[in-house]
């Protein structure tokens, strides 16, 4: 049951100068190694160029991340889609068991059914003999990715074929690798499986729908055992046969596609039962490489996507990829993820400019791995400062969680992924994204009914709602946050008056990806302090095992004047601390020339900066839920808004803002203290 590809990292670094994402390339290598399966398709375009094509939706998709070596793809692989189809979720087979390294360390994570069960290998047999049979796979859809039977006969247990003894089993599961799940077997009534892929540029069609299964070959592979069978026509015939029922099923195939507008194309494979169908896999575009026979439609949409592709680099794009791949390598030897070691490098550049430290104290500092302004924030001596956490070293632990961060990595796929507490977040109504090189404007989930994907409907859209929020998709510190208002029969943006050509015009220049959502108003009792900004309660929590979530540490962050539309402390936001119990914030501080100076009352409104958050138990409770929800992630920091009636979450961050370390506490302290000392070690971190 393996799911491991070979690795060819100088020959994905070569073809990424012909538009190769690096996963991609990866998958090319693996087809290319079981050429002699592979079966040339009706339009002549060569697998290799169809791979090149992908990811056909960047930012979705997350190949776009600075990631180094991986493409986390929302649908790259069981887990994700499980949750991402979490509203279809009776269509999609149930998870029992997740198994995953954190730290060097295994953890077996229950879901559903098995939750009642034991967090071991004795738990999963337990599960085998009580269901009678379960698939046991890879989470990755990758190519060489393989699933097995694990069954139980009443009698005795059995792996595929083989009997084994119950310790056997417990041994083979304890050899099973990271990233494995045990999944519900879903009996299929038929020797086939159906794909049916569909196009999205507005309305969702249906692009194509074929028949595949294995060949017969005594050699299985991804191509042997997911061979095109036969070409199903529009009212469910192919040669032999009939699908049952069928226009239902693409009815059912459309309406989920349409909540995914982010996504151009989706495959989708079912596996037919008495009952209905189930839903095994999404794909974003690599099954394409599988396709022999091409409609019309097919064809079009791939000659489409080639004319955009370049064929190849100039020499300025070449110097941009081998200065990329010049960091990931040194980033590598350092330990580093390879845009964090970016982000130090240039958070010393910045450093050295600073006037409010001395040369000798930015040479202390920066030997010792602090920022020289750190200084002065913790009070830094010979005698203490390794009783911190460094900035290079918080910088060298990313990432802090699994593959799976990617669920909170931009406020799209938040949205998508928790779905289940979709009364928590914010209303997203648009979403801006590039494609084809050009700026299209998408519906999202909360869209209202009756308005469309244009800006004309986004000022009607505003008219209505009297303010919106225009936030960058992937940003943070509250870089390209805009404030959009209707106000007395005039736009604004952050209170600049525009027309209504100006607003239109100021919406499509607009390169960035960026999501156009409900503004989200404070409670009154915060209001009092600052109304000007939706000021933010970060919460940091921690869930080492994954159903033991803490809450960890909780501050206020008070925009003023100075931070403008955010409340940003670097920028001359207040912090003031937070009981994470009773909610209580008290201690205003903010930081004046890197020093940490009290501030009793809001610098503008001259209120005293204290009192209880509304709703806080209802705060803890939802934030702990969510975090055993997602019992993969770790650690992370929600971003909340106390509104009149209850709260939002306006995003959740996998490696937050570390402000006043040294009074967090023990817990904290232990837990950072942890994570280097196993790095150091030599041990893969979560």
């Amino acid at each position: 049951m393996s799911s491991t590809i070979k690795k060819h990292p100088f020959g994905s670094f070569a073809l990424s100068f012909r538009g190769f994402d690096p996963e991609y390339a990866e998958e090319w290598f693996y087809l290319k190694s079981i050429k002699k399966y592979a079966l040339p398709n009706s339009i002549g375009v060569p697998h290799k160029d169809i791979l090149s094509l992908l990811p056909f939706d960047a930012r979705i998709d997350k190949s776009l991340l600075p990631s180094g070596e991986k493409t986390y793809q929302l649908f790259a692989d069981r887990l994700s889609t499980r949750y991402a189809l979490s509203r279809h979720r009776e269509l999609t087979p149930e998870i029992y068991y997740v198994l995953l390294t954190k730290d060097g360390e295994r953890f077996i994570l229950p879901y559903g059914d098995a939750e009642s069960l034991e967090r071991s290998e004795k738990g999963i047999a337990e599960l085998i003999r009580q269901k009678g049979c379960v698939t046991v796979r890879p989470s990755e859809n990758s190519f060489a990715a393989r699933e097995t039977l694990y069954r139980f006969d009443g009698e005795s247990f059995l792996i595929a074929d083989r009997k084994v003894t119950e310790a056997e089993l417990l041994h083979a599961l304890a050899e099973l690798p990271e990233d494995t799940i045990v999944c519900r077997h879903i009996e299929s009534k038929l020797d086939f499986s159906l794909r049916i892929a569909t196009l999205n540029c507005g309305t969702p069609e249906l692009l194509y729908a074929v028949l595949t299964g294995s060949d017969g070959s005594s050699e299985r592979n991804w191509y042997t055992d997911n061979r095109e069978l036969a070409v199903v026509n529009a009212d469910g015939s192919y040669n032999g046969g009939k699908i049952d029922n069928f226009s239902d099923i693409v009815a059912e195939i459309l309406k989920i596609s349409s909540e995914f507008t982010d996504l151009e194309y989706m495959s989708y494979l079912l596996r037919l039962t008495d009952g209905g169908f189930y839903i095994m896999q999404v794909d974003t575009g690599k099954d394409l490489a599988g396709l022999t026979s091409f409609n019309d439609k097919t064809a079009a949409f791939i000659k489409r996507k080639l004319a955009h592709r370049r064929s190849f680099v100039t020499a300025k794009q070449a110097a941009i990829l081998c200065y990329r791949k010049m960091w990931e390598l040194l980033a590598k030897r350092h330990g580093f993820v390879d845009f964090m070691y970016r982000n130090w490098k240039r958070a010393l550049r910045a450093d050295k400019k600073d006037k409010l430290t001395t040369a000798a104290e930015k040479r202390w500092a920066h030997k010792r791995g602090f920022l020289s302004f750190r200084i002065k924030q913790y009070n830094l001596t010979d005698e203490n400062y390794h009783e911190c956490l460094s900035d290079y070293d918080y910088k060298w632990l990313r990432p802090l969680n699994c593959r799976y961060f990617k669920w909170v990595w931009d406020k799209v796929s938040l949205r998508y992924m928790f779905d289940d507490f979709s009364a928590y977040l914010p209303k997203y109504y648009y979403n801006l994204v590039r494609r084809d090189g050009k700026v299209t404007l998408l519906t999202m989930q909360d869209t209202p009914e009756g308005f469309s994907a244009t800006f004309e409907d986004v000022l009607r859209l505003l008219r209505e709602k009297g303010i919106l929020a225009l936030k960058q998709t992937e940003g943070s510190h509250g870089v390209g946050f805009y404030k959009l208002e209707y106000r007395d029969g005039a736009y604004l943006v952050n209170e600049e008056e525009r027309s209504e050509e100006q607003m239109l015009a100021f919406l499509r220049s607009l390169k960035r990806y960026y999501n156009i959502s409900e503004y989200i108003v404070m409670h009154d009792e915060l209001r009092r302090i600052y109304s000007n900004v939706a000021c933010t309660v970060r919460v940091m929590v921690i869930n080492r095992t994954g159903f033991e979530p803490v809450i960890e540490n909780v501050y206020f962050r008070i925009g003023t004047k100075k931070t403008g539309f955010t409340d940003n402390i670097g920028s001359g936001g207040i912090f003031a601390y937070a009981d994470e119990v009773t909610g209580r914030f008290h201690d205003a501080e903010v930081i004046k020339k890197h020093i940490i100076t009290p501030c009793p009352t809001h610098p503008d409104t001259g209120v005293k900066i204290e009192g209880v958050f509304p709703h806080w138990q209802e705060v803890r409770k939802v934030i702990t839920d969510m975090c055993r929800y997602a019992s993969c992630l770790e650690y992370l920091g929600f971003d909340v808004v106390i509104t009149p009636d209850g709260f939002k979450i306006l995003e959740i961050n996998t490696h937050q803002d570390l402000h006043r370390y040294p009074t967090y506490n023990d817990d904290v302290h232990a837990y950072f203290e942890r994570k280097v000392q196993l790095k150091k070690a030599g041990r893969k971190l979560a």
